[in-house]
């Protein structure tokens, strides 16, 4: 299953590197910053 979900992984749009190395997802007002294997709360992005 993981693999498959990895072959379905593209690169997203909507979101910004921050200054301390994390993403900041832009799709929904709760702004996400992840570091790696996060997922923001709305599950709209994974890092």
């Amino acid at each position: 299953m993981a693999q498959e979900t990895a072959k379905a992984a593209v690169a997203g749009r909507y979101w910004h590197r921050t200054g301390d190395g994390r993403i900041q997802c832009d799709v929904c007002p709760r702004l996400c910053r992840l570091h790696d294997s996060q997922r923001g709360l709305c599950f709209v992005r994974a890092r």
